[in-house]
């Protein structure tokens, strides 16, 4: 998977790994409590990184990700969209 395609792509609004009811679902999720659910879980995480970097197709990847655990799923769409956050600071034109 290339992450800075997705990211310019996600960029412009379209996020190719995540349906609109996934996003919605991980942006509702209490941060402590999905960290506690999380905690001594680094590498499942891991493991889910790791794998969608080796995705070439998107809808392979997004078949990936739904076969993940929710508590996971939202943990990679909260990351996306920091990494998103953090392109889109890095892109924006400063007067």
């Amino acid at each position: 998977m290339d992450t800075e395609r997705l990211l310019e792509i996600g960029s412009r609004g379209i996020h190719l790994l995540f349906d609109t009811e996934t996003i919605v679902s991980a942006f509702q999720q209490d941060a402590d409590r999905l960290r506690g659910e999380l905690d001594g879980r680094f590498d499942e995480v891991h493991f889910a990184i790791d794998g969608l970097v080796k995705i070439e197709a998107a809808n392979e990847a997004r078949d990936f990700i739904e076969d993940l655990p929710a508590s996971v799923r939202h943990v990679l769409v909260l990351l996306y969209f920091e990494l998103l956050d953090g392109k889109l600071r890095e892109c924006a034109v400063l007067h």
